[in-house]
């Protein structure tokens, strides 16, 4: 009986298709790896990319952190980054503040940007940073005398110290874990100036609506003043709340004062630093 010899894959028909293809598939493979490992390099070491910025320098602020660096010819932006990755800065100055660096050690650096084409990271800087008011840092930064810029320094003026306030107002109070389900104040600190018989404070609300709900709802016990920035409502209990109509940049803000026997809340409202 005579045996037929298997056919070699290689040398039958289909067996050099499937050899081809193979061959033509790794072909292919390399030559996308190849323009990908390009494109890349291209990307990381494009040409047309800024200098790397240099001359990092931070300082410590209450609160804050205060970067500045040296300008890059070209340059159209830049970012300061603190950390793996987290953008505080995105502009075209050469000067920046995170308001929102929270207690502890910190590493920045900062990335050049011209038409869209980023730089490498300019050298790495570490600095520590204190206690701070953390995501409403911005706020309080609306009254930098008045208020300390940090919640374990004072104010510069009247040595104020000042605590945050976490209850919400009447309207905000209800049965339910989350009150009515509405929120109108955002932030709420209380302030003593010089000694604990001056005490005052600042409410930041939601909107101005909400604002102007809480203002009228205080309208139908109190008697309407005047002060030096806007209006204010006194009730007969010695409390004093008083809006910033001059300044859009600080129209949420609500300025609370209480009377007290020596303190009397018109001298001590128009006293303030605003």
């Amino acid at each position: 009986m005579s045996h037929q010899t298997p056919a070699d894959p290689a040398s039958s028909p289909r067996g050099f298709r499937s050899v081809a293809w193979i061959i033509a598939l790794v072909v292919v493979s390399a030559v996308a790896v190849a323009a990908g490992s390009f494109f890349l390099v291209r990307a990381v070491t494009a040409p047309d990319a800024p200098e790397t910025p240099g001359g990092l320098t931070l300082t410590t602020r209450p609160g804050h952190v205060v970067a500045t660096w040296q300008p890059v010819p070209g340059a159209s932006s830049y970012q300061l980054v603190r950390g793996d990755g987290l953008v505080v800065y995105d502009g075209d100055k050469t000067e920046a503040i995170d308001a929102r660096v929270p207690p502890g050690e910190h590493e920045y650096r900062v990335i050049a940007v011209r038409d869209g084409v980023y730089s490498e990271s300019g050298p790495r800087q570490r600095v520590r940073s204190g206690e701070s008011w953390g995501e409403f840092a911005p706020l309080v930064a609306q009254f930098p005398e008045m208020l300390p810029q940090s919640p374990d320094t004072a104010a510069s003026w009247m040595n104020a110290e000042c605590i945050r306030r976490y209850s919400g107002g009447r309207d905000e109070v209800g049965p339910s874990e989350n009150g009515v389900g509405e929120v109108r104040t955002v932030f709420v600190v209380r302030c003593a100036a010089g000694a604990v018989d001056r005490p005052f404070g600042v409410f930041w609300f939601a909107s101005k609506d909400a604002l102007n709900a809480e203002y009228s709802r205080l309208s139908s016990t109190s008697r309407p003043v005047k002060w030096r920035h806007g209006t204010g409502l006194i009730d007969e209990n010695g409390r004093g709340v008083f809006k910033i109509t001059d300044d859009p940049a600080r129209e949420l803000a609500m300025i609370v004062v209480l009377e007290t026997e020596s303190q009397d809340i018109l001298q001590m409202v128009d006293s303030l630093p605003l």
